[in-house]
């Protein structure tokens, strides 16, 4: 069964001129298309007003088929992804993970694909993020604070990147503790490298995300994004010591602007403003319980 609303979230990203920000508005207002019909169109464009062919895309939903065209396409996407076991996901559908919203409108996806069981993300949870090549002393600090949290049934929010990724998520895995992994391109694009570790991850009860169409990607600068949702679909975050203009860096300032708790895995001098330092398993605690508050 499809999701009437992922489904129309869908179809807004196929018109031309409708991009995230308009998405956002669009489906923040109306559940569907029969819904966004049944208000004026003064009604719609009042919604639309401060966006760039707010005019145009308003008389485009009303007097032209492009909206229908582009549902049924989005449609017969939907049903083939549920026959491949992929949810498409929507800020109304039920398995929204409601952290994501805490991102600015222009930063926040208005679809995830998501294979596994998203709802995972319901559970305490703490983003592990890091570069190679890295120390080795973050690196098993890092994975002694994913057992303790995963112990502790929270779920740790990895990338699906690097072998710091895979090296977590194949512990885990081991244990049979749930993960979740958040690509940098589609889930089709899945460099076949990380695909053995992505489906052990998803057996144990976790997921794969991605805010990416299917087919979309590898691309190097994606990997920002990347970085930014897996900071904000968790409720803490911990990081290697990153340089600010590397994408783990990038994460970091907005999960300190954002008022999220935020770690580094260093010592006091590693650790910039408004975050605090891992430097021992002593500090696994204060970690801990910054999420399972």
């Amino acid at each position: 069964m499809t999701d009437d609303a992922a489904t129309f979230a869908l179809a807004l990203t196929r018109l031309d001129g409708v991009g995230r920000v308009t998405g956002h508005r669009l489906t923040e207002h109306f559940a569907g298309a029969d819904d966004l019909r049944g208000h004026s169109r003064e009604q719609v464009f009042l919604r639309l007003k401060g966006l760039p062919n707010a005019e145009d895309i308003t008389r485009r939903l009303f007097e032209t088929d492009q909206l229908d065209d582009a549902l049924d396409e989005a449609q017969a996407e939907a049903e083939a992804l549920t026959e491949r076991g992929v949810q498409l996901l929507s800020p109304r559908s039920e398995a929204w993970p409601g952290r994501l919203d805490a991102l600015a409108p222009a930063e926040r996806p208005l679809l995830l694909w998501a294979y596994g069981r998203a709802e995972v993300l319901d559970a305490p949870s703490v983003a592990l993020l890091a570069r190679p090549p890295m120390e080795e002393a973050p690196f098993e600090r890092a994975q002694a604070l994913a057992g303790r949290l995963t112990a502790e049934d929270g779920v740790p929010v990895l990338g699906a990147q690097s072998g710091f990724d895979v090296a977590l998520a194949k512990r885990a895995a081991g244990e049979g503790a749930p993960v979740a992994l958040v690509a940098a391109c589609g889930l089709a694009e899945l460099p076949p490298r990380l695909r053995p570790v992505a489906s052990q991850a998803v057996r144990a009860g976790g997921v794969l995300l991605s805010p990416f169409p299917m087919t979309h990607g590898p691309f190097d600068h994606d990997d920002n994004e990347r970085a930014r949702v897996q900071t904000a679909l968790a409720g803490t975050a911990v990081f290697a010591p990153a340089a600010p203009d590397t994408p783990e860096g990038r994460a970091l300032t907005w999960a300190t602007d954002a008022g999220r708790p935020a770690f580094v895995l260093g010592s006091d001098e590693d650790a910039p403003e408004n975050t605090r330092p891992v430097r021992n398993p002593d500090d696994f605690a204060a970690v801990l319980d910054s999420v399972m508050l």
